[in-house]
């Protein structure tokens, strides 16, 4: 396989995600930024990479022979990350979100075009099996119809402050609910018409996050009806009690003629899914996909001509975005918003 060369540009909990999955197919991974030098210098010991650098400017203009740049850095930081890579010819694997608003992304768009690189969004979640398995059961009309998927996370304030930062990084609403918008069209073979949201910011007075002069919505529930009449939930909190411990309940999509009960998930794919159907019920075990390495291999195949198009790409990732500020703009205005 073709080694291209991967600038790493961030090295804390998604960069080690990206490391380990570039790792597992086989590609080289050139240098590891990081703003935290011992941060940067301990994932690149674990993964054999030789270069460091504090300053991703420098390691995107002395690496020439790099390839691509996986920008796996807090949501502030993606539009320059990126617009700087494809200033230098290289392509672009971004984290999700694509970016803080619609204007950033334009920006986004108009580097990339210009350079003529190829560019994907990191929703990874929606690559492993599962996805595939739930949307062709709906397709063949194994649920009925109409669906309603529902979902929910609850968590205590995140280790990473900057995430409940509205300027930062905005919330789970942005931060989160784009895997979810993907998943749901995906499963549901339907556009979105209409959201309609509540939430508030549960953890306000916490002392951790005192600093943030605009704190993020923390705490939410989406719903999401599409073009088909299915609807798509969430329920959301990054606000809970310092060291609060709450069992995620599991993912459910329910038809008027069986219910799927998603099973854990490790590496950010199911490993199971449980269908009941009247008094039986059938359990269908999953094959181990890291979502990770799915995504990393998936767009090794866009760059060398196995694919054709990203596993999401700029449309998507706006798309999505456009989702999660609909979503804010219903919590803030009281209104259901026409999409």
């Amino acid at each position: 396989m073709p080694k291209h060369g991967v600038i790493l540009v961030g090295a804390g909990d998604m960069g080690g995600q990206h490391a380990r999955a570039w790792s597992k197919v086989g590609e080289e991974i050139a240098a590891i930024v990081d703003l935290d030098g011992e941060r940067a210098h301990k994932l690149a010991e674990q993964y054999g990479v030789k270069r460091t650098f504090s300053d991703y400017r420098q390691a995107i203009a002395e690496l020439s022979n790099a390839e691509l740049v996986d920008v796996a850095v807090p949501l502030v930081e993606h539009l320059p990350v990126t617009v700087e890579a494809a200033r230098h010819g290289k392509h672009v694997l971004c984290e999700k979100p694509i970016a803080r608003d619609l204007r950033e992304v334009d920006q986004m768009e108009e580097a990339i075009d210009r350079a003529g690189v190829k560019f994907a969004v990191g929703f990874q979640r929606n690559l492993p099996p599962g996805v595939a398995f739930l949307r062709d059961e709906v397709a063949k009309g194994r649920f009925g119809r109409p669906l309603l998927f529902t979902v929910d996370g609850m968590a205590e304030v995140r280790p990473k402050r900057f995430m409940h930062d509205q300027e930062n990084n905005n919330g789970p609403v942005v931060d989160l609910l784009g895997h979810y918008f993907l998943l749901w069209e995906t499963v549901f073979g339907s556009k979105p018409v209409h959201i309609s949201a509540d939430g508030f910011v549960a953890a306000a007075n916490r002392p951790e996050i005192a600093h943030f002069a605009h704190k993020a919505v923390d705490t939410a529930v989406v719903t999401v009806r599409y073009a088909s009449g299915d609807v798509g939930s969430m329920s959301v909190s990054w606000g809970l009690a310092a060291k609060s411990r709450v069992p995620t309940g599991p993912e459910r999509l329910a038809g008027p003629e069986a219910v799927a009960v998603m099973g854990e998930y490790r590496d950010f794919s199911w490993e199971s899914i449980t269908i009941y159907r009247g008094e039986g019920q059938h359990y269908e075990k999953l094959p181990e996909a890291p979502a990770f390495v799915l995504q990393a291999q998936a767009f090794l195949d866009y760059l060398e001509g196995r694919r054709t198009e990203p596993p999401s790409g700029i449309a998507e990732g706006r798309h999505l975005l456009r989702l999660s500020l609909a979503a804010l703009e219903s919590i803030q205005s009281g209104k259901t918003i026409v999409l």
